[in-house]
């Protein structure tokens, strides 16, 4: 899941706002909650425009109206003095870090206000003889101290990085390693294990080990490589939305094949994408007394609403802007083959591109009708764009193709772009009504809610996490996911185990693959005990009546759903390189309980060490013979009983559905 912006993320979200930013006036600053910061611009040819700062996390525009307090921080109110009013000059991400820095003109100098997003974060604000003047976190450390009147250094950065990697370097830094192939990458692109491993994938190579790799698998990687150099260098981003049963996971301006079996949609703008993805997921902060919990629900529907009218609209213009290509390329189907049939015959005759270039502007100067059409082509990415015009139906527009194609092709592929959106459009049209109708109900039952507020206390239906779709628990904060079934399981491994995680496994046939989020970072020898008994409990353990089990773990790069060359795996199977850590004679020990919160109850499970640590109100199971629903049905009633009865009306809203999931099989209750 989503949570910040990587390096690469940045470079795709300036690459596209910058224009937007550059030549831009700072019109205001806030400060929401703790972390989040508002910085607004205007321009004179457009309507002023927002930029959502999460520190540490994420930035980006933003569509969605926040509530402002009444009275901002002394920083902010210290930063509205320098910098409101000021013109943005530049704005840029500092190599591949993850820093972005805003230079605001000041007399004859400027202003730098600088944003790390990288630990918890930081907003600097920095004079134009690059003294701090302020920071939104001060703090010394080894090698930057950022308080006001010291100098600003930035973090400490690697020198090699996908920017400036040359290729015979990477083939001598291949040739002279030993190790792991991923931790090779990471040095020489400076980009961490997402796109190390993303890299690995794609280049087809299955090896763990440089020194194992064949010369030509080698440069199989270092092809790879360069396509992502070239990408990243020449802002070829491809946003990519990825949705797991439509839930959004990631949202990337690279395709990543860890995500290869996940529902997959294509975005034109990464900005937007992640202004949807974040700004649902806020919490909204309280800044007046008579804000009530359906004015929130209000809100939230009326962004959904927003987001839907504009999704329509998108859509409309998708189905007539396609057509309308389409229609431009019949009408001119003469001109536009005789232009694409020269520029492939020249090709065919290995007519130097400088050569075709310099001849179809020759012939545009003696208005031959087949190079006047022409704007402009790319040949390293087979594109040509062509001005075409439609006299009779009064239409023009420049019109990009790849040269490769017959216009046939071209043109059916704009066609089928329309009908897909077309075909989109009672669906769309459809979920805003449904939005419609629901902010009807909610407008018209605020006055009585209002009312009854007092009386009744209101009950919220709980926002669910990312890991609730999963056999889940919290030990001592690090979340703790399991799969459900075969498919899960092989989901969980290809999408949500990352370098940092640990992976543990019930020594059984039927298990799930239990994935600690975070595990390597501290993890207490009693917590790993806890997540051994966790994933016993949900194994066929539990089905088979048998109360004592082996579990082991390992780390990420230990775990593989591919066989070595000539081997097997079977369906369901995941092979384990290395040495395991055990846990013998681990004991079932189940447990489900809940904990009562201002406004809800939430239902957890797992080994009662953990379920007692989190509430004092839980029972106790273990294998049975009470089926699993009519097992739901008596803890619900015993879990009923030990509620306070003050709090009993937040249990109104449970129900068996949320209770079946903590239960791994048949049941007794101890």
């Amino acid at each position: 899941m989503k949570t910040y912006l990587s390096s690469i993320d940045i470079a795709a979200l300036v690459a596209e706002i910058r224009p937007k930013i550059i030549d831009s006036w700072t019109n205001n600053i806030y400060s929401i909650g703790k972390n989040l910061v508002i910085l607004r611009f205007r321009k004179s040819t457009e309507s002023p425009f927002e930029l959502v700062i999460d520190l540490g996390k994420r930035f980006h525009t933003t569509q969605f109206f926040r509530k402002k307090p009444i009275s901002p921080n002394n920083k902010v109110l210290s930063m509205r003095k320098h910098i409101r009013d000021l013109p943005i000059k530049d704005f840029y991400q500092i190599g591949l870090d993850r820093v972005v820095v805003f230079e605001i003109a000041y007399k004859d100098s400027f202003y730098k206000l600088i944003i790390e997003l990288f630990g918890e974060g930081n907003i600097v604000l920095v004079g134009p003889n690059n003294k701090i003047i302020l920071a939104y976190n001060y703090r010394r450390m080894k090698d930057r101290d950022v308080h006001p009147g010291r100098d600003y250094q930035y973090p400490p950065s690697s020198d090699k990085n996908i920017l400036n990697l040359d290729e015979s370097d990477a083939l001598n830094a291949i040739s002279n390693y030993e190790g792991k192939i991923t931790n090779l990458l990471n040095e020489l692109m400076g980009l961490g294990p997402v796109y190390s491993k993303d890299i690995l994938a794609k280049s087809g190579v299955d090896k763990k080990l440089v020194e194992d790799m064949e010369e030509g698998e080698k440069q199989m990687l270092i092809t790879e490589v360069k396509k992502l150099q070239d990408i990243v260098i020449n802002k070829k981003f491809d946003y990519t939305k990825y949705l797991d049963e439509g839930e959004v996971v990631d949202i990337t301006p690279i395709p990543l094949s860890r995500y290869e079996d996940l529902e997959q949609e294509k975005l034109s703008s990464f900005d937007l994408a992640l202004d949807d993805f974040f700004s649902y997921s806020e919490e909204e902060p309280e800044y007046t007394e008579d804000k009530t919990e359906v004015s929130g629900k209000m809100s939230k529907t009326q962004k959904i609403l927003a987001s839907q009218e504009k999704h329509l609209e998108v859509l409309k213009d998708q189905e007539r802007l396609e057509k309308q290509k389409g229609d431009l390329l019949y009408a001119n189907f003469a001109v536009v083959d005789e232009l694409l049939s020269t520029v492939l015959k020249a090709r065919r005759e290995d007519v130097p591109w400088e050569d075709i270039e310099a001849k179809l502007a020759i012939a545009k100067e003696k208005n031959i009708p087949s190079a006047q059409v022409l704007e402009t082509i790319t040949p390293k990415t087979k594109q040509i764009w062509v001005k075409l015009s439609d006299v009779e139906n009064t239409m023009e527009e420049i019109v990009e193709l790849d040269f490769t194609k017959t216009l046939t092709e071209s043109a059916n592929s704009f066609y089928e772009k329309a009908k897909k959106g077309r075909r989109k459009v009672p669906g769309a049209i459809a979920a805003i009504e449904r939005t419609k109708n629901q902010l009807s109900e909610i407008e018209s039952t605020k006055e009585t809610i209002e009312k009854e507020i007092e009386s009744k206390p209101m009950l919220i239906k709980r926002s669910k996490k990312w890991y609730e779709k999963f056999h889940w628990m919290l030990c001592d904060g690090f979340v703790v996911i399991g799969g459900t079934d075969a498919k899960v399981n092989e989901r969980i491994l290809k999408t949500y185990l990352d370098d940092n995680d640990l992976f543990f496994h019930a020594d059984v046939h039927g298990a799930p693959y239990v994935v600690v989020k975070d595990g390597q970072n501290n993890l207490s020898e009693e917590c790993k005990e806890n997540i051994a008994v966790f994933a016993l409990s949900y194994s066929s353990l539990w089905k088979d009546r048998k109360l004592v089990g082996d579990v082991y773990y390992v780390l990420p790069d230990q775990v593989s759903l591919t066989a070595p060359s000539g081997q097997f795996l079977a369906k369901g199977s995941v092979m384990i390189y290395g040495e395991k850590n055990y846990f013998k004679n681990v004991e079932i020990d189940h447990s489900i309980g809940f904990i009562i919160y201002d406004d809800y109850i939430q239902i957890i499970g797992g080994p009662t060490n953990v379920v007692d640590s989190r509430t004092e109100f839980y029972i106790s199971i273990k294998p049975g013979d009470l089926q699993k629903g009519k097992a739901a049905n008596e803890i619900k009633g015993k879990l009923l009983k030990l509620c306070p009865e003050e709090e009993k009306s937040k249990f109104d809203p449970i129900t068996i559905n949320e209770i079946l999931p903590f239960i791994p099989g048949d049941s007794e209750i101890t």
